[in-house]
């Protein structure tokens, strides 16, 4: 399952805590966040929630990724192992399934080095190829995703194949997105609405 959040903008911090909250039910094991300062990106990871809030409450980036985890690939205490994933000045937070084989079967059928034991990292080396290139690879052989990737130039583009949710909020200055429509609604946002299928989003 695994809930994706993004947020850009001038963000209102009782919406961003209560899109938090709500967002729970979909992850319940790890929680982290990455963002950009001075072309560096960040990538913080917690196994306690109210530690991962008051980190994100106190650094109030500008814009961020997050991800609540619900362990698939990887054990998920094993911290490096869970998201957002960085790799090569990208960090990706997704819900999906891009291959379920262990980190040493990944990295024979894909012919690369892995980092972790998370199949992020495939999608992230697959996304760097080109848009086009990604678009084919999440819908090849019923994969299923939906992700939000953050760059080093501080750029969040969400994706979304037809089998996972994600949705969308514009409220005053700031963009949210979280992985379905109740999660928004329920934080007290309107006029959500979800991504569609194989379209491109930058916030």
């Amino acid at each position: 399952m695994c809930s994706i959040i993004a947020v850009s903008g001038s963000w209102d911090e009782e919406i961003v805590k209560q899109i938090m909250k709500n967002s729970r039910i979909r992850g319940l094991h790890s929680f982290g966040y990455s963002f950009v300062e001075k072309h560096k990106i960040y990538n913080l990871k917690f196994i306690d929630y109210k530690k991962f809030i008051e980190s994100l409450i106190e650094k109030k980036p500008k814009k961020f990724i997050a991800h609540f985890r619900y362990s698939t690939s990887g054990d998920w205490k094993v911290i490096e192992n869970n998201q957002p994933i960085f790799l090569d000045d990208f960090c990706l937070a997704f819900n999906g399934v891009i291959d379920m084989s262990s980190k040493s079967e990944m990295e024979k059928k894909f012919n690369v080095e892995m980092k972790t034991e998370n199949d992020g990292e495939i999608a992230i080396l697959k996304y760097k190829e080109g848009k086009e290139s990604f678009l084919n690879f999440i819908n090849e052989n019923k994969r299923t995703f939906a992700g939000v990737f953050l760059n080093n130039k501080n750029e969040i583009i969400a994706i979304k194949n037809n089998l996972r949710p994600l949705s969308i909020s514009n409220h005053k200055n700031a963009t949210y997105i979280a992985s379905t429509l109740d999660i928004l609604s329920r934080s007290g946002l309107k006029n959500n609405e979800k991504l569609k299928a194989n379209k491109y989003y930058e916030i």
